[in-house]
């Protein structure tokens, strides 16, 4: 035998010495050689002639013995050898190959604005410039019961008032309906304080995003936020439409769909909310329509009173037939004096207590879930303070990016 083949029939047999420490049981009494010269590697286990078999024509460097696997391939030169490592077998066949496609997602532009695509029953003119609802029925009929009356006072009795008494008295009441038509559109047309959606959305693990209903052991194992207000503990109220945790003041309106901060109600006359963006314009809006009411009523009963002083000898059907429009005028503003003129009175007394329409209705349920908040924790015990509060503070800006352009979105390729 060569040196050449002597070497390589040493290094084999190295591998197999080095596989016996994985499986110590591997040469029996029966195969284990005496001297390198007398080892038969054809009688070992696992063996392969046609494979294995070595010829002087092969490569210098020898494969796998076939004792192993895998083993690891080791060079001529190499008196120790390497520790066989273990590989994962391969697959037989394509079969057994994962053919699924991997998913890859891109960011992909919206050639949209955010008003565009916004949820929830809110509608957006001008461009998202103004915001209002969308059932604008009742607001057409506000319409008309505000602007009707006032025109016909401006035909029928104001050329007497300003021919007969002062044309100052005209131009106060031109100023008062000014004031309360632009209150009124932007109550309307203003953003109430819309808190923006999906700020707090579950872990996918609570939740099934492809579940078409939310079931109510599932909302409540949500974790709930605590805060602190005068040293007691707040729950947050989590709202599942919104996807988002309430401010303590915020509440959701069912007929714009949305959860809006500092809620007062929903206005269906003004077709919006009421909240902290647009409660300002409303009280002057309400206050406004009653010192109207007031100045129609007063200056149309004058007027016929001087109808009926400058002709002594007739009865009540002469000055109703002089001045018929100003006589309706006056009883229809007395009878709409008496509705929003309580409605005036009732936002002062909670303008000046410091609460909203929705914290005086929830007011016996506060009581008993924080009784060591009082009945209203924001109360300043001043109503002058309320007052500067509520009316005095500049309009917060609005939460919605509305005439922005919507955010890109991730889409599978």
């Amino acid at each position: 035998m060569d040196v050449h083949k002597r070497h390589s029939l040493f290094n084999r047999t190295q591998e197999q010495a080095s596989f016996t420490v994985f499986q110590p049981g591997f040469f029996n009494s029966e195969l284990e050689p005496e001297s390198l010269e007398d080892f038969d590697f054809e009688k070992a286990p696992n063996h392969n002639p046609a494979v294995n078999t070595i010829t002087e024509e092969d490569d210098p460097i020898p494969h796998s013995s076939g004792v192993t696997y895998h083993s690891v391939v080791t060079s001529c030169g190499s008196a120790a050898p390497m520790i066989n490592q273990q590989q994962p077998p391969l697959p037989e066949s394509v079969e057994e190959y994962d053919m699924q496609p991997i998913d890859q997602k891109v960011l992909k532009e919206r050639p949209v604005k955010n008003y565009q695509i916004f949820p929830g029953n809110t509608r957006f003119l001008c461009g998202g410039r103004l915001v209002t609802s969308k059932d604008y029925r009742a607001f057409i009929i506000a319409l008309i019961l505000f602007i009707t009356p006032a025109a016909l006072f401006c035909v029928f009795t104001c050329p007497f008032l300003w021919n007969q008494v002062h044309p100052v008295i005209p131009i106060v009441f031109a100023y008062l309906f000014i004031l309360a038509f632009a209150s009124m559109l932007k109550t309307s047309w203003t953003d109430p304080g819309i808190i923006p959606r999906n700020l707090d959305i579950p872990q996918q693990e609570m939740i099934d995003e492809n579940a078409s209903s939310i079931h109510a052991s599932i909302m409540s194992d949500i974790a709930q936020k605590q805060i602190r207000i005068k040293n007691t503990s707040w729950s947050l109220r989590y709202c599942e439409t919104c996807k988002i945790y309430r401010p303590p003041r915020a509440s959701h309106c069912r007929q714009c769909d949305n959860c809006v901060e500092y809620e007062d109600h929903h206005c269906i006359w003004l077709n919006n909310c009421v909240g902290k963006r647009n409660y300002r314009p409303f009280f002057i809006f309400i206050v406004t329509c009653v010192i109207l009411c007031i100045y129609v009523i007063a200056f149309d009963v004058y007027y016929l009173l001087s109808i009926a002083s400058n002709s002594p000898n007739r009865g009540f059907g002469f000055v109703f037939s002089q001045a018929p429009v100003s006589f309706v005028l006056s009883i229809y503003c007395f009878f709409l004096l008496w509705m929003v003129g309580g409605l005036t009175i009732y936002h002062c007394s909670l303008i000046m207590r410091g609460v909203t329409t929705h914290e005086q209705l929830r007011r016996d349920i506060f009581k008993l879930t924080y009784p060591d908040l009082g009945a209203n924790p924001y109360n300043k015990r001043n109503p002058l303070k309320n007052m500067v509060q509520v009316l005095c503070q500049p309009q917060p800006k609005s939460y919605l990016r509305r005439r922005k352009m919507a955010d890109p979105v991730i889409e599978k390729l």
